[in-house]
């Protein structure tokens, strides 16, 4: 089995569950409801309007909102669409359109007077690097999905770390070119329901 994380759960969660004594089953019940700590690596200008975004987020709902929170709610919202969707191809699908969209603009390259071509072009920039602390229990459920994963399409190479990677680089370019106007409001509105 593969590692799909910088945490590696799923051998951690064989073994305590095999484990027979009385102090693996503790740890157990203790890892459960534990936190752990992901590295996510993001586009400077993407961190920047992200930065931009949640500082938004803050002053209209007047809230603590951080880039922590905004990469918690991408995570969990992909996990629910997991669960109704339980199709690994249909996964497959969606981080794979996510990995060919990431990383990349696109421009309109001019063919004649009349017909121009959408080009994408890689862009290589700086990344800045994001702290994430996710309940544990949220984290090993995304490495059982991508393990599922490997069923259909063995080797894909995703982690969580690149799910979240890639799931925030589309929200924020999704909402830089204006494609995702109501999410300020459907945040704000889930913070009010937290309150």
């Amino acid at each position: 089995m593969g590692k799909y994380s910088q945490a590696n759960l799923i051998d951690e969660e064989l073994s305590l569950i095999k484990s027979n004594n009385f102090i693996g089953k503790m740890l157990h019940k203790m890892n459960k409801t534990s936190v752990i700590l992901l590295s996510i690596q993001v586009p400077l200008n993407s961190y920047l309007r992200a930065e931009i975004f949640c500082e938004d987020i803050q002053d209209l709902s007047e809230m603590p909102f951080s880039q922590n929170d905004l990469m918690k709610l991408l995570y969990e919202d992909f996990l629910y669409f997991a669960k109704i969707n339980p199709d690994p191809k249909k996964m497959f699908k969606l981080l794979s359109t996510l990995e060919r969209e990431s990383g990349k603009d696109a421009i309109l390259e001019k063919q004649t007077d009349s017909i121009f071509k959408l080009i994408h072009k890689d862009q290589h920039q700086e990344l800045e690097t994001l702290e994430l602390r996710m309940r544990r229990k949220y984290a090993l459920r995304g490495e059982v999905l991508l393990a599922d994963l490997e069923e259909h399409h063995p080797n894909h190479g995703y982690t969580i770390e690149r799910v979240i990677e890639l799931l925030y680089m589309d929200f924020i370019d999704t909402f830089r070119k204006g494609d995702n106007t109501e999410a300020v409001q459907k945040i704000i509105k889930l913070l009010d329901v937290e309150e």
